[in-house]
């Protein structure tokens, strides 16, 4: 099976929510809004509670709304400046792993490299490491969303139900160490902010 991806901003912009909202620093942010929210109502429910109501309609704000809208603004920056972006990433699936090709290179990573998959946002993240990780767009699927989808998780489950993974300890697996793109393979490659589509 085979698909191409070139990450656009709104694909930028949805992985950073859930690398920012749904990992470990999604809790606290979610903790947060609720301190918010009792602040408000707390604040509401006095007679002289006005900084109470203050000081949770500036975190709400900040949290909900400021943050996100930074994200985005990143997001569209990156888009627009990162030469990574402006690169289509081919990719090729079989029951080994992911053959990559980026222009004139190419790298193959096996299943047991993903350490973590996650599928949210209209998007499904393979992370190979704590900060390193490929995201792959269901737009991207085309026609094959459902193959493509159910091939990827198969593989992955199949991979740790085997004990395989090794990926975010050891790396192991990437056969062009030569590559950039094998970096990532690696666990070694740049801030996951900065991999999106550059799995690459």
């Amino acid at each position: 099976m085979k698909f191409k991806t070139q990450l656009t901003a709104k694909d930028i912009f949805k992985f950073s929510l859930a690398f920012t909202y749904l990992g470990s620093s999604g809790i606290f942010s979610a903790f947060m809004v609720l301190v918010g929210i009792v602040m408000c109502v707390r604040g509401a429910a006095f007679h002289e509670g006005t900084k109470y109501v203050f000081m949770g309609i500036v975190i709400l704000v900040l949290l909900v709304i400021v943050n996100p809208l930074l994200l985005y603004i990143k997001a569209k920056k990156q888009a627009l400046t990162n030469p990574v972006y402006q690169k289509p990433s081919y990719y090729t699936l079989t029951e080994e792993g992911i053959h990559i090709e980026i222009e004139e290179e190419s790298a193959d990573i096996t299943w047991a490299q993903i350490w973590k998959l996650k599928h949210v946002f209209g998007e499904y993240i393979l992370y190979t490491g704590k900060q390193q990780a490929f995201v792959f767009p269901e737009e991207a699927f085309g026609a094959q969303k459902e193959e493509i989808s159910s091939f990827i998780e198969n593989c992955v489950k199949t991979s740790r139900g085997n004990g395989t993974s090794k990926a975010g300890k050891d790396g192991a697996g990437a056969k062009s160490s030569k590559s950039s793109i094998a970096k990532y393979a690696k666990g070694n490659g740049q801030d996951t902010q900065k991999e999106e589509n550059s799995e690459e």
